[in-house]
């Protein structure tokens, strides 16, 4: 990945992906980290950065966590690097039960945000993932892992099953 643009897809995507996991594991974060950095083995010098923000309150919302994680790649990003790999980590995890709440913040944003969040899972869970996304995660995924030398699934995917004719 050397644009920004790409960057910004797949950080998107993978803090999309670490809200949906927090959800579902009835958690909230406090903190967001994100790292990226090039090969090790290139011939440029190494450039591998992290930085981590604290979140203003404890959220589970896949668009806060997404817009402290762009934020963050902003600040971090080089140019005329070519990046290996990027990633997104959720930091200070509470359980929901376990939350303390700001006395004199107005919770009714944060409400209207979680029942959005479900049903978006919702949708995701009964169709497929990703089928409703932030745009910001791209369509494409040029990005994404190469899977060109990946050996066949025969015993976990039945499209991959020998056919014999």
């Amino acid at each position: 990945m050397e644009s920004l643009q790409e960057l910004r897809e797949a950080i998107s995507y993978h803090a999309a992906n670490a809200a949906q996991r927090l959800r579902k594991q009835g958690l909230f974060a406090k903190a967001v980290s994100v790292f990226i950095q090039n090969s090790p083995f290139d011939q440029a010098a190494f450039y591998g950065r992290t930085d981590m923000v604290a979140l203003p309150a404890l959220t589970e919302c896949t668009l806060q966590i997404t817009n402290a994680a762009l934020g963050l790649l902003k600040k971090m990003y080089k140019r005329e690097v070519y990046y290996q790999k990027a990633g997104v980590m959720l930091l200070e995890l509470v359980p929901q039960e376990g939350q303390q709440t700001d006395l004199f913040a107005y919770s009714s944003s944060s409400n209207k945000s979680g029942r959005l969040m479900n049903s978006v899972d919702r949708i995701n869970g009964k169709y497929r993932r990703s089928t409703v996304h932030l745009a910001s995660e791209g369509v494409d995924r040029t990005w994404s892992m190469r899977r060109s030398f990946k050996s066949p699934n025969y015993t976990g995917d039945w499209d991959e099953l020998p056919v014999l004719s």
